[in-house]
């Protein structure tokens, strides 16, 4: 009876890993996007729908985390690495709703390699969190810790080059507008990139 009463165990690191895949995935659609304006509204709309499937993945965490006894990290850690990772995919849909929404029928060499860079950011994001589990493999969490801010650094980079070159060689107001927003809401993610690495960087000293 006792054991019906309790709440049973709940696998948080599965919801982590899922929602960083859909990160991935999404990712990638973006960086396609970039690539081919043509497909830009279909391709919203796919990043669209699994942004839908992270926000099933983060409801389903925070209901559990609301239900379990016992937690394999501190509640207050589940709940801000489940929120960072879904912000990460809210953004890139963000991104993609923008792309979409200006009409822009050519992509530059700069939303190019931004949305390069978030790609590898969310992979190494992906393999960070799976490294999570295990106290063993926490060595490789750091790595991928660094790799996510080094992407953020390298976003910055880019962002500054794209806008410099934008108020340079772009004479038309309007396309100055679009294009800064579009860079703007691409370096947000990477801006949330580096926040899930800070966010797993202090589970680790907690549970070293």
């Amino acid at each position: 009876m006792l054991r019906r009463l309790i709440p049973q165990a709940f696998d948080f690191f599965s919801c982590f890993s899922k929602a960083a895949d859909h990160s991935v995935e999404a990712a990638k659609l973006l960086l396609q996007m970039t690539g081919n304006y043509r497909d830009a509204d279909p391709l919203a709309r796919q990043i669209k729908a699994i942004e839908h499937a992270c926000d099933k993945v983060t409801h389903e965490a925070l209901d559990q985390l609301n239900k379990v006894f016992i937690t394999p990290l501190d509640r207050e850690d589940i709940l801000l690495l489940v929120l960072r990772l879904d912000d990460v995919v809210d953004l890139i849909n963000a991104s993609a709703n923008h792309m979409a929404f200006f009409d822009i029928s050519e992509p530059t060499v700069h939303s190019i390699n931004m949305a390069k860079q978030i790609v590898r950011g969310c992979e190494k994001m992906s393999e960070a969190v799976r490294f999570l589990k295990s106290a063993k493999t926490y060595p490789q969490v750091t790595l991928g810790c660094i790799a996510m801010k080094d992407v953020e650094n390298a976003a910055d980079e880019i962002f500054q080059a794209a806008v410099l070159d934008l108020f340079k060689t772009q004479p038309n107001p309007i396309q100055v507008i679009k294009w800064k927003d579009v860079y703007e809401s691409m370096e947000a993610v990477t801006d949330r990139l580096e926040s899930v690495a800070n966010v797993l960087q202090s589970i680790l000293v907690k549970m070293s």
